[in-house]
């Protein structure tokens, strides 16, 4: 396994990681204020629930913070860092020793890797701009959050850690979600199938169909579907209980 590999294996646990967190929260958020027989039973261990809440939305800053800050030792930098050193692996000659691993014969993968994309300069340009532009969006607003708030307390002032938590935006965690998502799908593909990037960045649909678009769900999109499944069957055994 190359290095770039190891690093976009790490990547996509982190990302994967942190919208399981995030869409649990919104789960849970979404199923109590919209379904009143919910929100009574969750009334019924209010401790847990606003505990298991308050840890689900810590936990999708902690891993955000793991992405996108500079002194992370697995961030998005140390991940294109290791795609820039290593793009001879993105040739169509690797690839195709790649496929011949897998089990082509060398025919098959030469005719595999016949006009396949090799990763190039040029796109790694273009996604360290798409990178740069969600990284100010952190900053500006995440970045503070998570160290001031959920990481080391830096404000005890409730009216200070409000202020900070108002200026974050659910639909721009959403999106911003759903660019992790598609940037590691481009950069998988760029690699096992030579398929050059696009970073067609696909929205969340909540609540989710089984498949959208013909596309399997994203991790975010199945917990999300999973938490409401739960709350709903705590439903059904409280009715027969």
């Amino acid at each position: 396994m190359t290095h770039f590999e190891r690093e976009l294996e790490i990547f996509r646990t982190e990302e994967e990681t942190a919208q399981q967190y995030f869409f649990s929260y919104l789960s849970i958020r979404s199923l109590a204020g919209s379904n009143g027989e919910v929100l009574t039973m969750m009334n019924k261990a209010p401790l847990f629930w606003v505990t298991a809440h308050h840890a689900l939305l810590l936990s999708a800053f902690i891993a955000l913070g793991r992405i996108f800050d500079q002194n992370s030792k697995h961030n998005l930098n140390t991940l294109m860092s290791a795609a820039s050193k290593e793009l001879s692996a993105f040739s169509r000659p690797a690839l195709a020793a790649r496929k011949q691993a897998a089990g082509l014969t060398p025919a098959e993968a030469a005719a595999y890797v016949k006009g396949k994309h090799e990763l190039t300069d040029d796109d790694l340009r273009r996604i360290r701009k798409e990178i740069t532009c969600w990284r100010r969006v952190y900053d500006d607003r995440y970045k503070d959050v998570r160290h001031k708030i959920f990481a080391h307390k830096a404000l005890s002032d409730l009216t200070e850690a409000n202020k900070l938590l108002a200026r974050t935006k659910i639909d721009e965690l959403k999106a911003l979600f759903a660019f992790m998502s598609a940037l590691y799908s481009d950069l998988w593909e760029a690699f096992h199938n030579g398929i050059q990037p696009s970073l067609n960045v696909r929205a969340f649909v909540l609540p989710p169909r089984p498949r959208v678009s013909g596309q399997q769900m994203l991790p975010g999109e199945t917990v999300y579907r999973e938490c409401h499944g739960v709350l709903e069957s705590m439903l059904v055994h409280a009715r027969e209980g």
